[in-house]
């Protein structure tokens, strides 16, 4: 019983530390993590109000016809925004790597033409 809660133990404060960790890289403004992480909880969020919708679980009953189906037209308009933004997160997040290769591709360029003998300035600017 005593290696059981050693491994726990072991098993808590590796998962506190894990879970620090990604916290600090949410944290970060231009970390790819949080950009994934965004994006991906806005596709569950879409998902989970899209599981809502023929859920028995209703804020409104659908005892009534018609107003029993509001909250079910709310859940499809806030998971269909969910996913616009989800969307936008995607675009925003490829739109910053390829600004992010492109950047590096001009460093690239720049250390090759500044170590060359400047014959290659001509072609490049060409």
């Amino acid at each position: 019983m005593g290696e059981f809660f050693s491994f726990l133990k072991v098993f808590v404060m590796c998962g506190t530390l894990f879970f620090i960790a990604t916290l600090v890289l949410l944290a970060l403004p231009r970390s790819k993590l949080r950009s994934v992480g965004l994006e991906m909880s806005k596709w569950a969020l879409a998902l989970g109000l899209l599981i809502l919708v023929p859920s028995p679980v209703d804020v409104i009953p659908d005892v009534v016809p018609g107003v029993g189906w509001l909250d079910d037209v709310g859940y499809l308009v806030a998971a269909g925004a969910a996913a616009k933004s989800a969307w936008g997160e995607r675009k925003r997040r490829s739109m910053l790597e390829e600004m992010e290769f492109e950047e590096e591709l001009d460093q690239k360029r720049k250390a090759r033409s500044a170590s060359g003998n400047g014959h290659d300035n001509g072609k490049e600017a060409a």
